[in-house]
């Protein structure tokens, strides 16, 4: 235990492998920060353009559970 107390730093050779998997991951770390970052600057202009175009009032699952009775051809399992 003493002996490695007085131990110069270890000059070892890592290779070409660990600086491309740090390339990897750098660049999905930027393409994610990047998406995450676009998407918090467009919300706003989404949601004017939604305004803009009457679709805001009425959320589109609540459009599409209205309509789905009417899509569904079959008796349900559920059904008398």
């Amino acid at each position: 235990m003493v002996l490695l107390l007085g131990a110069n730093s270890a000059l070892a050779y890592v290779g070409p492998g660990a600086d491309l998997a740090f390339v990897g991951y750098a660049t999905a770390l930027l393409a994610w920060a990047l998406a995450a970052f676009s998407a918090i600057l467009l919300w706003p202009v989404y949601a004017l353009l939604r305004r803009i175009r009457g679709r805001g009032k009425e959320s589109t699952t609540a459009a599409a559970l209205d309509k789905a009775p009417e899509k569904a051809g079959a008796v349900s399992h559920t059904d008398p």
